[in-house]
């Protein structure tokens, strides 16, 4: 080992480097660097700083931050420093001073708030792994239509609390899938990012050294952060006191987790031996048992599954926690917990794209399975079609493992004969198809209908997602 190895948590969660890179302290310093050159190019092109002290603090800010994403043991120092103050803003502030002289230096921050800049750069962050959850969901939902379309006539078995229910098809289950994929990708939140409000959230230091120039450097330090489309929009009021803001950011990363868990959970039921219906093309091995290939992206998907509760239960107390204009303890709490769910809903994306990208079907063990179920699964057909003619005990024996269904519900019928007009035209077997009866092919209902409509939904004019900001392009 090196005094310069990084202090990481990697190992502990296999698959979180897939997210690492979007929320890791790297990432954290370079937003803090991209805040405050904001605000300092702000200032000068609000015509408040000389170009020279612009220049000057400019360099500083890059300069600091180069040297602590390339030094581990100097990310560390930044930590231990940021203990004090209970923020990494001040540190690195100080950082950056010692680079400045004494324009520069005054003009670095001025009039900023630590909850400034770090509201700020958390919602950057934030801002960006948005639009990488947005995109790859795109991806992913087109995936599973393809994946759908592929299989719109698999027949497989629906189970209901974990039991054979009725036939349904494959494809059918897989739009399912896409219609959560796209319905998460739909309600991404409005990310609204930038965070300017001073000490209390009043504006009294910017609007005391900038004056009549206010206007122009808040407008200014907003095309910085979000680009040209921010000078035809209005200028945000602080939101510093506003958490649920940030507890609507981490329900969309809740979101993108979930759905990732929730199919790799019918995955996990799929790929197991004894059903025999999925299996996965990125398996992993086992250390005592070399016979077995594991579906370790689908499990790394159902741990993260878990893992987003708690965290999402801290950011509900730390927004009802949030009191007077900076609140004690639950400003704090909110860091960790909603940097490690941007991180999760990053990787769990990746691991969902990949996993279906890897997915096979098997069509036979699907029909097997079915075939397995039957007659019992057409138990609903049967009451429905001749509930009024069968007793429940005769539908029992007409289902009953081992036998002829078809013959036996033949005999059944024969037993009750009933008149042409009391049947609406059944008044014999021999008007029923009996052999087709216990198909499943027929007793599929509007499964067909349903599916399209799903991927009608899914491949038609994309809604206008208030998630994205405005200089973001829709695919």
């Amino acid at each position: 080992m090196t005094d310069t190895a990084a202090h990481t948590r990697l190992l502990f969660a296999p698959g979180d480097l897939r997210g690492a890179e979007a929320i890791d302290d790297v990432a954290l310093v370079s937003a803090l660097g991209d805040v405050e050159s904001a605000w300092v190019n702000a200032q000068a092109h609000a015509g408040l700083i000389s170009a020279h002290a612009r220049a000057e603090a400019v360099t500083g800010i890059e300069a600091t931050s180069r040297s602590l994403l390339a030094d581990a043991s100097e990310l560390e120092a930044l930590a231990a420093g940021s203990e004090p103050g209970g923020n990494p803003v001040i540190p690195f502030l100080q950082a950056v001073r010692s680079r400045l002289g004494h324009d520069a230096s005054r003009a670095l921050h001025k009039g900023l708030t630590s909850q400034d800049v770090m509201d700020s750069a958390l919602g950057l962050l934030m801002s960006r792994v948005a639009r990488q959850t947005h995109a790859r969901l795109d991806v992913i939902a087109e995936l599973l239509v393809d994946l759908s379309d592929a299989h719109a006539s698999t027949i497989c078995l629906a189970r209901t609390l974990t039991q054979p229910a009725l036939p349904t098809t494959f494809g059918l289950k897989v739009a399912a899938w896409a219609a959560e994929v796209q319905e998460v990708q739909s309600l991404t939140p409005r990310i609204d990012y930038v965070q300017v409000g001073g000490a209390a959230g009043t504006r009294a230091a910017i609007r005391e050294f900038a004056g009549a120039a206010t206007e122009t450097l808040l407008r200014e330090f907003h095309v910085q952060l979000r680009g040209p489309d921010a000078a035809l929009s209005s200028i945000p009021v602080p939101w510093h006191t506003d958490r649920v803001r940030v507890l609507n950011w981490a329900s969309h990363l809740t979101q993108c987790v979930t759905v990732g868990a929730s199919i790799a959970r019918d995955v996990l039921i799929g790929t197991r031996p004894e059903v025999g219906e999925m299996a996965l093309a990125s398996t992993g091995g086992s250390s005592a048992m070399p016979q077995k290939l594991n579906p370790t992206l689908a499990v790394l998907l159902h741990r993260n599954g878990m893992r987003v509760p708690g965290l999402m239960a801290t950011l509900t107390s730390t927004a009802a926690e949030a009191i007077e204009e900076r609140s004690d303890g639950a400003w704090h709490a909110e860091w960790p917990a909603l940097s490690e769910l941007m991180g999760l809903a990053v990787s769990s994306l990746s691991m969902l794209q990949r996993m279906i990208e890897g997915l096979s079907v098997n069509p036979e063990a699907m029909r097997n399975n079915v075939n397995a179920a039957s007659p019992g699964i057409f138990a609903e057909r049967l009451s429905i079609s001749f509930g009024e003619r069968l007793t429940k005990a005769e539908i029992q024996e007409v289902i009953a493992d081992g036998g002829d269904p078809a013959a036996a519900l033949k005999t059944a019928l024969d037993q009750h004969p009933v008149s042409q007009e009391g049947t609406d035209g059944q008044g014999s077997t021999a008007d029923i198809d009996l052999d087709g009866f216990f198909s499943p092919e027929n007793y599929l209902g509007d499964a067909e209908d349903i599916r399209l409509a799903i991927i009608a939904t899914i491949n038609g004019p994309e809604p206008v997602s208030p998630g994205l900001l405005p200089n973001t392009a829709r695919k």
